[in-house]
């Protein structure tokens, strides 16, 4: 690329005129799109089909001569590749800096097979049809770089589009979608290197840029790393980088791509894989996710995508040609459908999975035009009516790809809702993904002590989220707009709030702790919204993310004297009413901080843990969770099964079964009916895999009545730092009695003893309550 055309360096007086009429082409497609969206989005359709279809309103306008004399100046062009170039590079690096890295990792070779069946579906499928265009179009020349621009711009798959989407979708913490993100990326990437080195190879002048432009590439990442690390320790008082500060990574990046640029080659992957390799944690990392996300996600891609249909053109095909263009896009789909089904099957993808991850990753995208019309030197064949037949078969199969996959999803809308929403039947070898929510830096200490005891080993799959809920008055004292409030919505100028801290600065310095000593990246995510409807918020946030269990912090907190204050009804009531609407598992955190569950990070100490198990689905899900607890090392967990003294059993199990005693065997028979008889298989499960095995202790302890049932929790009250146990066990014996002096019903008989202020236990209290659903109802209940 020439740099005065890079560069928009002015011609003329033609300077400001094409300009303003850029911007207001921007503005004409957020607006257009904005009004289509309204209209698509009841009907599942993703931002970027409204978004393309409001660039075809504009180019069709152009047919008025009034309209095309404004829109289309000829001096316009430079300042399109210029604007076009800047906006590449902004959401490129910002990808790499979202991308799932993990989930990457996990699934590179499922990743890595989809691209090539892709790719191989396609490449053999144009062979016979690039034939057939040859004689059709009357090209006498350079076939080589005509089977490869035709090849790489209709099997590309535009990763930009296929992120929006699915994001639009809901599905981006889902396996498919992410699975969908990573091919599109991987498909996009590869055929970008594959163009790149054989335009290279054929202009013989391009090779030696390309290894130079890697290792500078290298140089600024590490640049990135060393700037990461320094930064934030200039002004360690502050939540995030100043605005200079952010400058100077968009000045390095821009600087490299512009070089790139310049030599004729494309800096996407390159721009990619720096957002890609930069540090993943930190206050440098959460500053450029905040300041980049929304502008780009709200202004960038939405004009990037409806310059795609702006680019749409009909005018100088005729008849004859309709029917190539119908056929290039069916080739198109086919292509990738037979690619993502030879790969799917062979490995062993659910079928349901097939038909939408084959139309979704056949959307293009604008790099496929940038790639047609980039080395135009090299392309003899090159003629208006072929750029027309591109650029309309990439739209058209953009937006009928994107309609196929929504209706899709509509009629599958079930096989691709989240099915993990307990803990019961969730497989410890799949994903764990949880969410934490917290007020300020006070719960969120004990919570991140329970988000790193269940991580357990380091080979496990644990992907755990931090919200940070803000609650937002009904009348402010200050006249601000919310933006212009701090980080926490307060207000920036007269402090933080009544304690003079910084909530929001105090729980990134926890989070950056853990994250260092751990190795474990909490994704954090901020919810204001007011209390009144902050439960909705959570649990519409709990269905976006995916997560099979949602923990809350107790209305109440320890003192530094050992006693405990309230903090407010409105929080117990937000409690009640997310335990009562949530769509997926709960846990209420009962933190004692100062004699309870010590955070786990940093420190060699082990942690006794004690899981109570009266019988009943919540019990079942606390003892579920605790299968997340065993494989770690610096938790040592205790099965308590209390049982009626009047039950039938047929072999009695010792007082105390621990990691010593390993020959015990437990052997449960309860009533004969389906909730007893659930318990006991359930339990009989976990004795067997944990207990027998010495990773867990296990004791059985045998009351008549609620009494002594106390009793027992007072004795043991001192032993334990956190105590794991279920909501809900119905009208038992073993529990009568201790409701008389309730408090807070929401923890449950067990829980709201141990939780009380007035006992003698000074332990942490976890309480589960499983996803209520129609079938707990029915045989539980």
């Amino acid at each position: 690329m020439d740099p005065k055309t890079l560069f928009c360096l002015p011609e003329g007086d033609a300077l400001f005129n094409p300009l303003n009429t850029m911007f207001i082409q921007m503005a004409c497609i957020l607006v257009f799109s904005q009004f289509f969206y309204l209209f698509l989005k009841p009907c599942g359709q993703a931002g970027p089909v409204a978004q393309i279809l409001a660039g075809i309103v504009l180019s069709l306008l152009t047919i008025i001569q009034k309209v095309h004399d404004f829109f289309l100046q000829k001096e316009s062009a430079s300042y399109y590749i210029f604007f076009s170039f800047l906006l590449r590079t902004c959401f490129m690096f910002l990808i790499g800096l979202e991308l799932d890295l993990d989930f990457i990792k996990r699934n590179l070779k499922n990743s890595i097979l989809i691209t090539f069946g892709t790719l191989l579906s396609c490449g053999i499928i144009w062979i016979p049809f690039l034939w057939f265009l040859v004689h059709f179009l009357h090209i006498k020349q350079d076939f080589l770089t005509f089977y490869l621009a035709f090849l790489v711009t209709l099997s590309n798959t535009a990763s930009p589009v296929v992120i929006r989407s699915i994001i639009d979708w809901k599905l981006h913490t889902s396996e498919i979608g992410r699975l969908a993100i990573s091919c599109g990326l991987f498909i996009e990437i590869t055929n970008i290197f594959v163009y790149t080195f054989v335009i290279s190879y054929i202009s013989g002048t391009m090779s030696g840029d390309i290894f130079g432009y890697i290792f500078a590439t290298g140089v600024i990442i590490l640049i990135n790393r060393f700037l990461a690390a320094w930064l934030p320790k200039r002004n360690p008082k502050e939540k995030y980088l100043s605005k200079a500060e952010t400058l100077a990574f968009f000045i390095l990046i821009l600087i490299i791509a512009a070089t790139i640029e310049s030599s004729n080659i494309n800096s996407t992957v390159f721009v990619f894989f720096i957002g890609l390799l930069f540090p993943r944690e930190g206050k440098t990392y959460r500053t450029l996710i905040n300041r980049l996300s929304y502008p780009i996600h709200e202004f960038v891609l939405p004009v990037y995508f409806g310059y795609i249909g702006f680019r749409f053109s009909v005018s100088s095909l005729t008849r004859r040609h309709y029917l190539v263009l119908g056929m290039t896009v069916a080739l198109s789909i086919i292509g990738k459908l037979l690619g993502v089904l030879f790969a799917c099957s062979f490995l062993k993808i659910p079928k349901k999975y097939w038909l939408f991850l084959s139309t979704v990753l056949s959307v293009k995208g604008h790099m496929g035009l940038v790639l047609l019309d980039s080395n135009l030197a090299y392309k003899k064949w090159f003629t208006p009516v072929i750029h027309d037949m591109f650029v309309a078969s990439l739209v058209i199969t953009t937006l009928l790809s994107g309609v196929l996959s929504s209706l899709l999803l509509w009629t599958q809308e079930k096989g691709f809702s989240h099915q993990k929403t307990s803990l019961e039947f969730h497989d410890t070898k799949d994903e764990l993904r949880v969410l934490t929510c917290v007020y300020g830096v006070r719960q969120a200490r004990g919570l991140i002590s329970l988000v790193s005891a269940l991580h357990g080993a380091s080979s496990s799959l644990f992907t755990p989220y931090l919200m940070h809920l803000i609650p937002l008055p009904k009348k402010r004292k200050t006249e601000l707009l919310y933006h212009e409030l701090d980080e926490d919505g307060v207000n920036a100028i007269g402090g933080d709030d009544e304690f003079g801290t910084n909530e929001g600065l105090e729980i990134n310095d926890s989070i950056d702790s853990f994250t260092r000593d751990r190795k474990i990246m909490i994704r954090q995510v901020k919810l204001v919204a007011q209390m009144e409807n902050m439960h909705e918020e959570i649990c519409d946030g709990t269905e976006d993310l995916r997560v099979s269990i949602v923990f809350l912090p107790f209305h109440k907190h320890q003192r530094i004297d050992g006693k405990t204050t309230n903090d407010g009804e409105v929080f117990r009531d937000m409690n009640r009413k997310v335990l009562k609407q949530a769509p997926c598992s709960v846990g209420i955190f009962v933190d004692r901080n100062i004699t309870g569950f010590h955070q786990l990070h940093g420190f060699e100490s082990v942690q006794h843990v004690a899981a109570l198990f009266f019988g009943g689905p919540d019990d079942r899900e606390a003892l579920s969770l605790c299968h997340w607890l065993t494989s770690n090392s610096q938790i040592h967990l205790t099965i308590i099964q209390f049982v009626a003294d009047d039950s039938k059993v047929e072999k009695v199990v010792g007082d105390t079964v621990t990691k010593e005693n390993n020959d015990v065997l437990l052997e449960i028979v309860g009533e004969d009916h389906t909730k007893d008889e659930i318990d006991r298989i359930f339990l009989e499960e976990f004795y067997n895999r944990f207990v027998t095995t010495g990773q867990v202790g296990f004791i059985e302890k045998r009351v008549s009545n609620g009494t002594q049932t106390l009793t027992i929790l007072r004795e043991i009250g001192e032993m334990y730092s956190l105590f794991v146990v279920g909501k809900n066990r119905g009208d038992s014996p073993m529990t009568s009695g201790m409701n008389d002096w309730e408090e807070c019903p929401e923890l449950g008989t067990v829980g709201d003893f141990l939780a009380s202020s007035n006992m003698d236990v000074n332990a942490s209290v976890l309480v589960v309550q499983r996803y209520r659903h129609s079938f707990d109802s029915f045989v539980d209940e």
